[in-house]
């Protein structure tokens, strides 16, 4: 019997193989899609839970309260020590501080050339830091690796670019910032699963006195280290945060605050390291995370693009089980049950399920490349053999086949035998009503994405093209090295004497990087109170604002008082007057840290940060030794040739300096990479839900054309013309489409606009949005229908109306 049903099955895949492929293709393409999104989803949520301990590894965070309500990733140095010191609950703590901005290595081969590199993912770390994290380590000690000074390991990856397939260990890479030789004494595997503690190489800790002095290390206000703990006990998270106000009254203490501005001041957390990727935004991420909401989002379209083709599936199925009604009341007649009828449909349906799964997954490994592309991830078909995805797949396979195949079953096994045999259709059945539903819903889905896809680009392109109120384009910052500042005055000489450079300036820190924050504070102000307020810092010379194009909107600028040290001279921008309730601000007397001077200038407002949040208050310094970057602006049309001329410099100035640079525009453009890889990823699944949308609405014009094949015959034997009957098969698709665009208007527009206003800068949703994508779903539907329509109307009326 079984042998039978496959043999049917099989013959009316080839009796209609337009319809057949149709069908097998669009569930196949929504399979595929779904595979991809569920894998991309798969690996956002798996972030840290590769860790043996990762249920019980916690970061410590600070939240400020009253004035200052940021809530911090990083906290203070001494931090660590003193937890593991007050709470029993706490099995090991450990500190990582990431070097700022930069750190230079270097290693010379036996008589071979010296390699440099230009390291920025790397962290001091406290040796016990493996007793946390069990870092798998292919070579070295892991209990003393990093228990001495001046001792660094490396990732696999890392240490093949410095040393290829030679033992690392007891190699030894120089810093060049701080002329120090450092001692390889371990080698870890890169890590396989994702995580947020992403490195290149760690730093004993005790390797930072080279770089920090002890009042810093010392420091209770300065959060500049990630403090992990490991608990005993992951139930003793609630314990220990109960425990905390008691124990900030002591560590803080020294600082002089009284117990009230202690408590009402910050407020320390407890945050689960598997919720840092998705559900952490806090002041001085170790990495920019990406956001729950994403999941959520891809997580509907997945299911949602899926729906899509199993709404094509159900429908084209239907429509094709009921074209055979003569052939089940013929079987009913010879005795055949209802349960067996209903086994050989549901027999069908699974085995086109089956076809259009294997088809998915070849589509499937054929995206990966250009889903790895578009995302930075590196998927691995070979995890699809792992029993969990090779479950995932099994399910969908079952119930895909049983959703398709239910309810045509179960509508046509139920045909009264004599209206089986007379072929009987009656367009007023729950089945053409429920066809018309799923073709509606189909549509909605589509508008939805066509609409989202439209902010979400808007919404990008305001990211890469708003005026941030200074000049990025053609701006390029190079690397100060220490080598490059011995010899400045030269290469000065040399930049003023390119016609092709329009100016440079000196900064310590570039747009879109995070600025370094500290206490400015205004003293006999005109409220004759001193102000005190957290404001952004940055240091740099009489030439960035000219450089950058930022405009003065009171005072002066610095004046040139290099070679000194530093200046007194303090320039803010239009918010931090605002902050300091600074009606008059040019000549207030200021104190930054140890530093005590003058406002001498107000600039405009500009966006110095990411578009996510407001322009925050800015105070700028005068002072060039501080300056981590030069700036160079070049004319458009001789960024090369400049590019050039300035490398064959520093390697003549500085022959042991790493010529490394970026420019202004890339480094802004990657403060919205998460947003460019969801435009990207969006804008692919929206064309699919379009495509498999319109071969599902393809195959129904299809089998209503021949549906009606004799009514057309009939009509243009009485004098009916191509476009009526065209308008005649195409109207009532239309008419479903139209009504799917007027329900998905407001849903869309609802959604992203609460995405929307996640932005501190936001685009508006205009009205033509609405109109563009209902128009284009239209147009989009009524070509696809068209085809079969015109395909129908342009037939001999003879052959119509011979047929059966």
């Amino acid at each position: 019997m079984f042998k039978n049903y496959f043999q049917i099955a099989l013959r009316n895949i080839r009796k209609d193989k337009m319809l057949s492929s149709v069908n097998i293709l669009g569930l196949s393409l929504g399979i595929a899609c779904a595979l991809i999104i569920i894998f991309h989803v798969k690996e956002e949520v798996s972030y840290d839970k590769s860790f043996a301990q990762s249920d019980r590894i916690f970061r410590v965070t600070q939240e400020g309260l009253g004035k200052d309500t940021r809530h911090w990733a990083a906290t203070a140095p001494p931090l660590a020590a003193a937890l593991k010191q007050g709470f029993h609950e706490i099995e090991q703590t450990a500190r990582l501080h990431r070097p700022y901005p930069y750190q230079v290595f270097s290693y010379s081969p036996t008589g071979g050339e010296t390699k440099r590199f230009e390291e920025k993912g790397g962290f001091f770390a406290d040796s016990n830091i493996q007793n946390i994290f069990n870092f798998e380590y292919i070579s070295g000690d892991p209990k003393t690796s990093l228990s001495q000074k001046n001792t660094i390991i490396l990732t696999e990856k890392t240490a093949r670019r410095y040393f290829g397939n030679e033992n690392a260990i007891g190699k030894i890479i120089n810093d060049q910032r701080g002329q120090i030789p450092l001692t390889v004494t371990g080698v870890v595997k890169d890590f396989a699963n994702p995580t947020h503690l992403q490195f290149d190489y760690l730093l004993s800790m005790g390797t930072i006195e080279n770089y920090l002095d002890k009042e810093s290390l010392e420091r209770l206000t300065w959060n500049g280290f990630y403090t992990y703990v490991l608990l005993k006990d992951q139930g003793r998270k609630a314990q220990v945060e109960s425990r905390f106000p008691d124990f900030m009254l002591k560590f803080y203490g020294p600082t002089g605050e009284t117990n009230n501005e202690i408590l009402t001041s910050r407020k320390l957390h407890l945050q689960p390291i598997t919720d840092i990727h998705l559900r952490s935004k806090l002041e001085k991420e170790m990495n920019a995370n990406s956001d729950l909401t994403y999941v959520y989002i891809f997580s509907v379209a997945a299911f949602f693009i899926l729906l899509i083709a199993v709404v094509n599936f159900i429908n084209i199925f239907t429509a094709h089980a009921l074209k055979r009604v003569k052939e089940v009341g013929v079987r009913k007649v010879i005795g055949a049950s209802r349960q067996q009828i209903i086994t050989q449909f549901m027999g069908e349906s699974f085995l086109i399920t089956l076809i259009a799964t294997i088809i998915g997954l070849l589509l499937f490994k054929i995206s990966i490349p250009f889903y790895n592309d578009i995302t930075g991830k590196e998927f691995d078909i070979r995890e699809l053999t792992t029993v969990p995805y090779f479950g995932i797949i099994i399910s969908l396979v079952l119930l895909i086949s049983l959703a398709a195949g239910i309810f045509p079953a179960l509508s046509i096994s139920n045909f009264k035998t004599i209206n089986s045999l007379k072929g009987g259709k009656n367009n007023a059945t729950p089945v053409n009503t429920l066809r018309k539903t799923l073709i509606v819903f189909q549509f909605v889905v589509a508008v939805f994405m066509i609409f989202s896809t439209i902010v979400i680009y808007r919404q990008i392109r305001l990211f890469h093209n708003k005026d941030l109120g200074f000049d990025r384009e053609h701006t390029l910052a190079v690397t100060m090295y220490e080598e490059m500042w011995k010899n400045f005055v030269p290469l000065i000489d040399f930049i003023e004497s390119d016609k092709s450079i329009k100016g440079y300036a000196r900064t310590s820190t570039l747009p879109g990087e995070r600025f370094s924050m500290q206490s400015f504070e205004t003293i006999g102000s005109e409220a004759n109170v001193a102000i005190e307020q957290s404001t952004r810092i940055l240091w740099s010379d009489h030439r960035m604002l000219s450089t950058l194009g930022i405009s003065i909107k009171s005072g002066r600028n610095f004046n040139n008082q290099f070679p000194n040290i530093r200046s007194q001279e303090f320039i803010i921008n239009e918010t931090a007057a605002k902050t300091l309730h600074l009606s008059s601000p040019i000549g207030a007397t200021v104190v930054l840290g140890k530093d005590t001077g003058s406002i001498v200038g107000v600039v405009n407002d500009f966006n110095f940060a990411s578009l996510h949040s407001p322009v925050e208050p800015l105070v700028i310094q005068y002072n060039p030794y501080q300056a981590n970057y030069l700036l160079v602006k070049v004319e458009g049309e001789r960024i090369k040739q400049v590019l050039q001329s300035l490398e064959s410099k520093l390697k003549q100035l500085s022959p042991s300096s790493q010529f490394t640079y970026v420019f202004i525009d890339d480094k802004l453009n990657r403060l919205y990479e998460t947003e460019n890889r969801m435009s990207e990823i969006f804008k692919v699944f929206a064309g699919f839900a379009i495509l498999i949308s319109c071969l599902g609405l393809f195959g129904l014009s299809a089998y209503s054309a021949r549906f009606r094949f004799k009514e057309v015959g009939i009509r243009k034997v009485l004098g009916a013309s191509v476009y009526n009957v065209t308008f005649l098969l195409t109207n009532e698709f239309i008419r479903l489409v139209l009504l799917a665009t007027v329900i998905s208007w407001p849903v869309a527009w609802w959604i992203m606009s609460r995405w929307l206003d996640s932005f501190a800068y936001r685009i508006t949703i205009d009205t033509w949005i609405f109109v563009y994508s209902g128009v284009f779903a239209i147009g989009v539907a009524f070509f696809t229908v068209s085809i079969q329509a015109i395909k129908a109307a342009r037939v001999n009326p003879t052959r119509s109306l011979k047929s059966e």
